[in-house]
């Protein structure tokens, strides 16, 4: 049996999480992911515009926002236009149940506006996968 990915030690449990995805389902499975890795600050939003809010109103910033591509509203993309426009320092985390190019295109976006994309990952979410991004947030660069 391979080693945990990611400790569940205190610098995990400091982590301010934004989560923003139209379905509902994929918010509470995220979240409860979240909690098994040791991350207990999780604010979710159901669309961009309630994330964009739910962003505005968080001091400090978030550390990570994990981020739906596809949801009404505002999209990933346009959520992406508005934190470069916030210069937003912190880790993005695309998820998205479309196909693997239009990740590989909201990927390419995220870096055009010099977001600190950490990865990006088809849904459904596989708890190592999300650890092993997450981890990324916590090393050194």
């Amino acid at each position: 049996m391979p080693p945990p990915i990611v400790s569940t030690g205190s610098s995990y449990q400091s982590l301010r999480v934004l989560l923003i995805d139209d379905d509902n389902f994929m918010l509470e499975l995220i979240s409860d992911i979240l909690y098994d890795i040791g991350i207990a600050n999780i604010t979710t939003a159901g669309d961009g515009r309630q994330g964009m809010t739910a962003f505005e109103a968080a001091k400090p910033a978030p550390d990570i926002i994990i981020c739906d591509i596809n949801m009404p509203d505002k999209d990933g993309f346009q959520l992406m236009e508005l934190l470069a426009e916030k210069k937003y320092g912190g880790g993005v985390i695309l998820v998205s149940g479309l196909t693997s190019r239009m990740i590989n295109s909201a990927t390419l976006m995220a870096n055009f506006h010099h977001l600190n994309i950490l990865g990006a990952l088809p849904k459904p979410i596989e708890k190592h996968a999300l650890a092993a991004l997450i981890s990324k947030q916590q090393s050194p660069p």
